[in-house]
């Protein structure tokens, strides 16, 4: 009776710490100009017990296919800080991260390794079918001196919900920058 219960204690915590895979568009900006735009790319997102978020982009690459494009890598961040709010779950993180090898087969080179720590600004609002991410990585101060964007949403997240707009933090009608400066000032603790 112990092994029973022990197995439905651990099937029940692994089944809390799924990720939810999203398809959708992905739209990379460098120094504003569209240089991609990318359909059925996957995003993965855990929600973790203790509030925080897991968020992997993989296989991240600039241009619509590793062969015309350049292979980036894996953007992996752990633990990004979160809150719950209007039918949304809202992430938002600024950080150094190391951009990992991708595993695309064909591809032998992945730049990301070799940019070493990159600056990463993320904002995400998403529930179990829809996502919206936008990515900032700032890289002037590198040699490369360019503002990367990546924009990625699954189809149908402006859609409006019965109580209002959905993903509408700040209570204004409609889902823009200002809601996601309304997160980051929740997380920051500063509302």
């Amino acid at each position: 009776m112990k092994k029973i219960a022990l197995f439905l204690t651990a099937a029940l915590c692994s089944m809390a710490m799924m990720a939810t895979e999203y398809a959708g568009k992905l739209t990379v900006n460098v120094n504003g100009e569209v240089i991609s735009e990318q359909e059925n790319v996957n995003i993965s997102i855990v929600n973790n017990e203790d509030g925080t978020a897991n968020l992997n982009l993989n296989n991240f690459v600039l241009g619509n296919t590793a062969e015309d494009g350049i292979p980036v890598g894996n953007i992996n961040l752990e633990k990004v800080p979160g809150v719950k709010a209007c039918g949304f779950n809202a992430i938002a993180i600024n950080q150094d991260l190391l951009i990992t090898e991708g595993d695309l087969e064909g591809v032998v080179y992945w730049l990301g390794p070799d940019l070493q720590e990159v600056p990463i600004r993320l904002i995400a609002l998403y529930n179990d079918t829809e996502v919206r991410v936008h990515i900032d990585i700032d890289m002037t101060e590198t040699d490369l001196g360019q503002v990367i964007e990546v924009d990625f949403e699954t189809p149908g997240v402006d859609k409006p919900a019965s109580s209002g707009v959905r993903g509408d933090l700040d209570g204004d009608g409609k889902v823009d920058v200002s809601d996601v400066n309304h997160v980051i000032n929740i997380i920051l603790d500063l509302e």
